[in-house]
């Protein structure tokens, strides 16, 4: 890869496949169709074209997501591949890649968040990878699991840095949430924000500090949504399993 080091020793590339794409995409969709009552999802129409409307160049995609659930990276496949079909990328835990090789053949790479210089290779690949493409990246830039009600939301500097080495991005915003009121099994809540582009002139801190504010916007939407029940504005994207009840309902009025 361009402008790379040599690659430390605790790294692992991204190697996607498309029969792995194909074979864990299926696995993922059926995992979460047999976890979750329902799945709803707003904001698609934030997910564009990555090409520059001014240029027609590629423009790549960062998809700034909040990291509240294990499910959080399960989900990003299926809207990647099953959904949208994106040709995306993500960063995982080096230890957790390492146990769960599967993953890489998807498009992830590793990432060794105490390490420094680790971490600042990982984002230099990251950018290799994106830079004048059309491809996106998935990432959690709170950098670990963070309650979703939690009263503010801050990121950490190193999606400031990666769209910095990128030089031009489209950052779009999302949030993810779990209910579980009504059902037995819990629901999928999913926004979409409005992306911003980043045009090269912008500082590091800046940059974080956009994403932070983007990113509690919509999760501050999302949760406001979730919590009056409202999905008028979603799209049912996952049917899972009924309720326990409601099969009994059934087998009492056959």
């Amino acid at each position: 890869m361009a402008n790379l080091t040599t690659a430390p020793h605790e790294f692992i590339a991204a190697r996607p496949s498309w029969l792995h794409k194909v074979f864990w995409r299926r696995y993922f969709a059926w995992s979460l169709r047999r976890h979750f009552h329902s799945g709803f999802i707003a904001g698609e129409d934030n997910i564009t074209s990555n090409t520059s409307a001014s240029e027609g160049a590629a423009l790549p995609t960062i998809y700034a997501c909040t990291h509240a659930s294990w499910w959080d990276a399960a989900l990003t496949i299926e809207l990647s591949l099953g959904q949208y079909g994106l040709d995306a990328f993500g960063m995982m835990e080096y230890k957790q890649l390492r146990k769960y090789s599967f993953f890489s053949r998807i498009g992830m790479f590793s990432v060794v968040r105490e390490d420094p210089a680790s971490a600042l290779y990982t984002l230099r690949y990251a950018a290799s990878l994106l830079r004048n493409s059309a491809r996106s990246l998935w990432m959690f830039p709170q950098g670990e699991l963070i309650h979703q009600d939690m009263p503010t939301l801050s990121c950490e500097p190193g999606i400031g840095i990666l769209a910095s080495y990128l030089g031009r991005c489209k950052i779009v915003p999302v949030a993810m949430r779990y209910e579980q009121l009504r059902e037995q099994r819990p629901s999928v809540w999913i926004r979409f924000g409005s992306p911003f582009v980043i045009d090269g002139s912008e500082g590091v801190r800046e940059i974080t500090s956009m994403v932070s504010l983007n990113m509690m916007d919509v999760r501050d939407q999302l949760r406001s949504d979730a919590m009056r029940e409202d999905n008028s504005a979603y799209r049912t994207f996952l049917q899972g399993s009924i309720s326990m009840e409601k099969r009994f309902d059934r087998i009492m009025r056959r």
